[in-house]
C-alpha cells in the first residue's frame, strides 16, 4: 500500500512538473507547405529558440500547407483572441487596417537598406500600433519573403501581355488593385488552391516568388516565369494582441528579441536561396523571360495606390520619406 501511495504521489508530482514546464502551447500557421522553404524553416528556429529560452514554459508547432484554414481566416482567428502565431503579411493585413497595403505595395522599396529605415520608422511604430489597437500583434516585422513575378502559359513582358488575363492573386486589397491597373483580371484564392486551379483552368496564371513556385510545383503546371519583380513581400508574423499581452514580462522579451533576430536571418536565406531556386525551376524545364519591361510596370503600377479603399492621404508620401 505505501509503495502504491508513493507511486501515485510521484505520478502526480510528474503531471504538475510536467504543467509548470509548458505553459503555452500555440500553433503556428503558414500556407507554405515544402519544409526547405526559408519561411518554414525560420519559423522553426524560431519556435526552438522562444522554447529554449523559456526553458519550456512556450511550445510551439508549426503548420504548414494552410492546416489551420486560409490565412485570411486564421487571422480573423487570432484577431478574436484565439492562441495562435500566423506567419502573415502586410497585404493581407491591409484587410484590417488599410494604411498597411502600402507596405506590401508594387515597387514600393527602393532597396532592401530604405526598408530597414522604414521598419524602424515612427511611421511603421504607428501603424503597427494601430494594428494592434485592433488586435493583432506583430512580433516578427520584417522577413524578406521573396520578390514575386508572374507564372503563366506565356511570356509577360509588358502590361498589355495580361490583358484580360485571369490571374490568381492573395487576399490582398494593394495586390487586386495593382493586377487590376495591368488589364488583368485578379482573382483571391488561397495558396493551397492555386495547383488545382492552374490545372483546371479554373485561373489562367498565378504570381509568386520562385521559392513558392518551386514549393508548391506551380512548375508541372505552368512553364513560363517573369521577372516582373512587381513586389519585395515581407512576412509579418502575429499573435493575438490579448495573448501576448497577457503573457508574463520575460516572455515578452523572449517574443519580440527573437522575432527582431530570425527577420534578418530570413532575409538572409531568402536572399541566398533565391537564385537557387531559379535555377531549379530553369532546370526542369521552365523559360524564365528576363527582359520584362519593368518600368513600364512601375508606371502602369502607381494608380494602385489611389485604388485601396480607405486609404489615409498621404500614407504613402509619409512611408516614402520614411526610407529616405
Amino acid at each position: 500500500m505505501i509503495r502504491v501511495v508513493a507511486a501515485a504521489i510521484a505520478a502526480v508530482i510528474s503531471v504538475c512538473a510536467s504543467a509548470s514546464a509548458q505553459d503555452y502551447s500555440l500553433r503556428f500557421s503558414t500556407s507554405q507547405v515544402n519544409p526547405n522553404e526559408p519561411i518554414v524553416r525560420a519559423m522553426n528556429t524560431f519556435a526552438e529558440r522562444v522554447q529554449e529560452r523559456s526553458g519550456g514554459r512556450i511550445a510551439i508547432t508549426v503548420m504548414t500547407g494552410d492546416q489551420l484554414g486560409p490565412q485570411k481566416k486564421v487571422n480573423e482567428m487570432v484577431m478574436s483572441g484565439a492562441s495562435l502565431l500566423s506567419a502573415t503579411d502586410y497585404g493581407q493585413l491591409g484587410q484590417f487596417l488599410p494604411d498597411l497595403s502600402v507596405l506590401a505595395g508594387p515597387y514600393v522599396y527602393p532597396s532592401l537598406e530604405a526598408s530597414d529605415r522604414l521598419f524602424a520608422s515612427d511611421v511603421y511604430k504607428e501603424l503597427s500600433g494601430k494594428l494592434e489597437a485592433q488586435g493583432l500583434k506583430i512580433f516578427m516585422p520584417n522577413g524578406l519573403f521573396g520578390y514575386r513575378h508572374v507564372v503563366a502559359d506565356k511570356p509577360v513582358r509588358k502590361p498589355a501581355d495580361l490583358e484580360g488575363v485571369t490571374i490568381r492573386v492573395p487576399s490582398s486589397p494593394i495586390m487586386l488593385a495593382t493586377f487590376r491597373g495591368f488589364g488583368a483580371r485578379p482573382t483571391e484564392l488561397p495558396w493551397g488552391d492555386v495547383y488545382n486551379a492552374l490545372q483546371t483552368g479554373v485561373v489562367d496564371a498565378a504570381e509568386a516568388p520562385f521559392g513558392s513556385i518551386v514549393g508548391a510545383k506551380i512548375n508541372e503546371v505552368r512553364k513560363v516565369i517573369s521577372k516582373t519583380n512587381h513586389q519585395a513581400m515581407f512576412t509579418a508574423w502575429v499573435t493575438s494582441a490579448s495573448f501576448f499581452n497577457g503573457l508574463p514580462e520575460d516572455l515578452q522579451t523572449i517574443f519580440m528579441e527573437e522575432g527582431q533576430k530570425i527577420a534578418g536571418e530570413l532575409t538572409k536565406m531568402t536572399l541566398e536561396t533565391d537564385d537557387g531556386y531559379a535555377k531549379q525551376l530553369a532546370d526542369s524545364g521552365v523559360e524564365i523571360v528576363e527582359d520584362v519591361d519593368v518600368p513600364a510596370f512601375m508606371e502602369a503600377s502607381r494608380a494602385a495606390y489611389a485604388s485601396v479603399p480607405n486609404l489615409t492621404p498621404g500614407i504613402y508620401d509619409r512611408v516614402q520619406e520614411a526610407m529616405k
